[in-house]
């Protein structure tokens, strides 16, 4: 774990939930935080985003914490603000549920952000994507080892590990996601990845690929591939995953397919959302 947010408020230590909202309001720690999600019509993916949000809270008694949507549901980035300004707090970090820095972390949550900053006279700052935090390379690892934890051992040079992010036309997007797998520590000698959308190798080219072994290295036939979705929270894109791993078991029956949980509303996303904030908090304003 990094800076700890909590010291960065430590002082008077509430013993309640009231306690802690007036606490949120004494002069000289009117500091809030608002947690940023991507929004989705999934009620699941929904709900875990609230208790990522939930667990932040949890994590810091001292600190106002809000949760607005970038899109597609509410309460919106502005109505956090809005709420955040009103238990009195005057700076506040965005924490963004983003897993990499791309389109929506380098512009539609920025803007966002000073759009509702603007109208309540807040002063707001913008913490990093979750990227390679330690929090997630651990959850990720865990995810994938759960995934095998019942299964027949299988050589890790018979197995390809295909990493499917969510994809963006990012130009660094390529990069972003294969500096995370290798940050991740594979035991697979063989690595792919893949983007759902907006970047390529595509998911079908990925699977294709990662069925006849095709560049991910070794002349060994392929008898598991583990396909690990690179998400967050249950959505759409996820269920496009699942989709393309049934067209890989069909087409490919001579190898068994692995689909690996997505990283959900775990306390080490929370932990992660944290020390971003408090990386920002310990910042000069």
């Amino acid at each position: 774990m990094t800076t700890s947010l909590r010291g960065l408020f430590s002082g008077v230590k509430p013993v309640d939930r009231q306690a802690k909202q007036v606490y949120g309001s004494l002069p000289g720690r009117a500091r809030g935080v608002v947690v940023v999600g991507h929004g989705t019509a999934d009620p699941v993916g929904a709900a875990e985003t609230r208790d990522i949000a939930g667990l932040v809270a949890r994590m810091l008694p001292d600190v106002a914490v809000e949760l607005g949507f970038l899109e597609v549901i509410g309460p919106s980035i502005g109505d956090a603000l809005e709420r955040l300004a009103t238990r009195g707090c005057t700076e506040v970090v965005a924490a963004p549920l983003l897993l990499f820095t791309a389109g929506h972390a380098r512009r539609d949550v920025p803007e966002a952000v000073r759009d509702g900053a603007a109208k309540v006279g807040l002063t707001v700052r913008q913490s990093d994507a979750l990227g390679c935090h330690p929090d997630i390379l651990s959850l990720t690892r865990r995810r994938r080892l759960e995934a095998l934890a019942m299964l027949e051992p299988v050589p890790d040079a018979d197995t390809v590990l295909l990493v499917v992010g969510r994809g963006s036309s990012d130009p660094t997007a390529h990069r972003q996601l294969h500096d995370f797998i290798m940050a991740t520590g594979p035991t697979q000698s063989r690595v792919a990845f893949g983007f759902v959308a907006a970047a390529r190798p595509t998911l079908a080219e990925a699977i294709a690929d990662a069925a006849g072994g095709t560049g991910v290295g070794g002349d060994r036939p392929v008898c598991r591939v583990v396909v690990q979705p690179h998400l967050l929270f249950r959505g759409h894109v996820e269920e496009q995953v699942t989709a393309a791993v049934d067209r890989g078991r069909r087409e490919y029956p001579g190898i068994e397919w692995v689909q690996v949980q997505r990283l959900g509303a775990d306390p080490l996303v929370a932990q992660a959302v944290v020390d971003r904030a408090a990386a920002i908090f310990s910042q000069p304003a």
